[in-house]
């Protein structure tokens, strides 16, 4: 009766681990594909550390069951009861050796790490592809945890073009006239004053543009600071 009892509790286990489990590689796979990588990379270098961890967890949970299944079933077969205490030992062991590797996966999370490299080469190159950038420098990221990434750099901007940019909205003939009606100093400086200070505030939304560009098309980027040069 005992016996029964324990296969009981073992296929009930089991059935409920093993939907954990499925749900949980379905999980893992989702993520992956969003971050670009095989199954296999994303548990060893996914950004998302606790999908990993669960994963870890079904996987050892449903590992354990049939090592202790194992164990017992041989116990009864042979009428030794040290195959169902070395089940028992395989299962702490194997739940020790997952716990370490969760410790080891996820302590970058705890500490902060820097992004996927090739995400972040990935976000440079798009920002290189802009008419209104020349570089991008002093690249840095830091994954704070689940879904919140910083990603800080140094953007030289082609100013020609912001500048030819903001010239291309104005009305030429009235810039003209204006130009025509300035007499003084103070009108000239007045007149630059004003049209320097337009292309600031064009250089800044640019700024918030590509800002906005990263954070739309790597929505675990939170916080975004480009720093101009």
């Amino acid at each position: 009766m005992l016996i029964s009892n324990a296969y009981a509790v073992l296929v009930f286990s089991a059935l409920v681990e093993g939907m954990s489990l499925l749900y949980a590689v379905k999980q893992a796979r989702l993520q992956s594909r969003l971050e670009g990588l095989s199954l296999r990379q994303y548990v060893v270098k996914g950004d998302e550390p606790n999908t990993i961890a669960v994963l870890a967890e079904d996987i050892a949970a449903v590992s354990g069951i049939f090592i202790a299944a194992a164990g017992l079933s041989l116990s009864v077969i042979t009428g030794n009861p040290v195959y169902d205490a070395l089940g028992s030992i395989g299962v702490g062991t194997l739940l020790g050796s997952m716990a370490i590797f969760i410790i080891i996966r996820n302590k970058d999370a705890l500490v902060g790490r820097s992004m996927n490299i090739q995400k972040q080469n990935a976000i440079v190159d798009m920002l290189e592809r802009q008419p209104s950038v020349l570089s991008v420098n002093d690249v840095k990221s830091m994954v704070e945890g689940p879904s919140y990434v910083r990603f800080k750099a140094e953007v030289f901007f082609n100013t020609d073009e912001i500048t030819k940019k903001y010239l291309d909205n104005l009305d030429i003939t009235s810039y003209m006239k204006e130009i025509k009606s300035l007499e003084t100093e103070d009108e000239l400086e007045t007149f630059m004053m004003k049209h320097s200070s337009a292309i600031i505030d064009n250089l800044a939304l640019e700024v918030d543009r590509l800002e906005f560009l990263i954070k739309r098309r790597y929505p675990e980027i939170r916080h975004v600071d480009l720093e101009l040069l």
